[in-house]
């Protein structure tokens, strides 16, 4: 449990600096790296609630997290 909470302020660090980052100098040249590390971060919150049995609220989480990274993969394909 002590490693998710790591991972998700981890990522979650880095994806609202890089989101900040490019919103404030107008430079979205590091979106695609701040996308990959949001579906990072969703896919932590989605095994950390998949583990905790809290629900289905942890379908969503997965699901956006596949389809950040599918997005990304069209992207380069």
């Amino acid at each position: 449990m002590q490693n998710t909470k790591i991972m998700k302020t981890t990522f979650g660090a880095v994806v609202l600096i890089l989101t900040v980052y490019s919103l404030w100098t107008k430079d979205f040249t590091y979106q695609n790296i701040t996308l990959f590390f949001l579906g990072l971060f969703m896919s932590v919150f989605g095994v950390e609630e998949s583990k905790k049995n809290k629900g289905r609220r942890w379908n969503l989480y997965v699901f956006t997290a596949i389809f950040l990274f599918a997005t990304l993969l069209l992207q380069y394909v």
